[in-house]
Formats: C-alpha cells, sequence, structure tokens
C-alpha cells in the first residue's frame, strides 16, 4: 500500500529506524510510533515559527489529551521513515494533527495516527484560545 495522504502540509521529518527501536520480532515497537509522531510535532510547530521555545516565550504550553495510531505495515532497523504532520482541525483551545508514517524506500504506508492537543496557559495551567497568529500561521504553511 502507498500513501500521499497527510502530506499537504509539506512538513514531514525525516526519522531513521534505529536498532533501539526495534523488539524482539525485529521491526519498530508500536510505542515507538507515538515517539516519531511527538517529535513530528514538534518539527511541525517549528516550521510555522512557534517552536516550543517560542510557546514557552508566550507563556504557552500544548498538553496532549488524545492520541491514536494505526499500525498498517512494518519498520525494520535501517529503513528510513518520513513522518507527515497536517493540522487537521484548529477548535477553540485545541487542534488536532494528522500524521502519516511512510517508508521512503518504498512508498509504503506504515502506520497512520492523530493526535489532539489543547493551548495551556503555562502560568495559570488552564485552556486558553489558540492565538490568531498560530492560527495565521498554520494556514500559511498548509495553503
Amino acid at each position: 500500500m502507498t500513501s500521499t495522504e497527510n502530506t499537504r502540509s509539506g512538513y514531514y521529518l525525516p526519522i531513521p529506524v534505529r536498532y533501539a527501536d526495534t523488539d524482539a520480532q525485529t521491526h519498530v515497537f508500536f510505542g515507538n510510533y507515538f515517539t516519531y509522531m511527538d517529535e513530528a510535532y514538534m518539527g511541525y510547530l517549528e516550521a510555522i515559527g512557534f517552536s516550543w521555545a517560542a510557546l514557552a516565550d508566550m507563556d504557552l504550553e500544548t498538553y496532549y489529551v488524545s492520541a491514536d495510531c494505526q499500525f498498517i505495515g512494518r519498520a525494520y532497523y535501517g529503513d528510513m521513515l518520513h513522518v507527515y504532520a497536517v493540522c487537521t482541525r484548529l477548535g477553540n483551545s485545541s487542534l488536532e494533527v494528522e500524521m502519516s508514517v511512510i517508508n521512503s524506500g518504498s512508498s509504503e504506508l506504515i502506520a497512520k495516527g492523530r493526535m489532539i492537543a489543547v493551548m495551556i496557559d503555562s502560568t495559570s495551567d488552564k485552556a486558553v484560545r489558540i492565538p490568531d497568529a498560530f492560527r495565521e500561521a498554520v494556514n500559511t504553511f498548509q495553503s
């Protein structure tokens, strides 16, 4: 199976599969896909101009409230994965990011996932409205 879904954002993070990422069955341990998606999300934020440090300077953070992943194929030590990230929904305080993990050599869709995060004021630890500048950055980056 090949896929180009969720590649419209123009953002992907290349991730080489390390030996330490694999399990006794010799393929990537399922929990590592969540780490890959988290790394792609952090890279996406940086690409739109809202790195973790930039958010911290604004007294903002994002907290994950939901994450899921469908495991479709297998990846092995030595494979190069491209983890595509696209923001598919901006709510009042929440955002949804969809991920596709593609084997760069075969174009096989290995996994697809979704993460929902909530924008938090780091001083009050309460959900806040996503800033307009963040919304504009997402829309500009993905257009």
